[in-house]
């Protein structure tokens, strides 16, 4: 089963897990349509943003 990423378009192939809950109608495809590079990116980015951005303009 391929399913298609919903971030960078790639086609890719949930882990054995995922697939037996798709096979079983406990998830659907669509919970599970973010490849695992685009996750940890997701992941990291939510942290790091909220780290670095700052709402004190750096110019004064």
């Amino acid at each position: 089963m391929n399913i298609r990423c919903k971030c960078c378009g790639e086609w890719f192939i949930p882990s054995d897990d995922s697939i037996d809950l798709i096979a079983e109608r406990y998830i659907s495809s669509d919970s599970v349509n973010t490849c695992d590079d685009c996750w940890d990116l997701l992941q990291l980015s939510e942290f790091d943003l909220s780290k670095s951005y700052s709402d004190a303009d750096p110019g004064l």
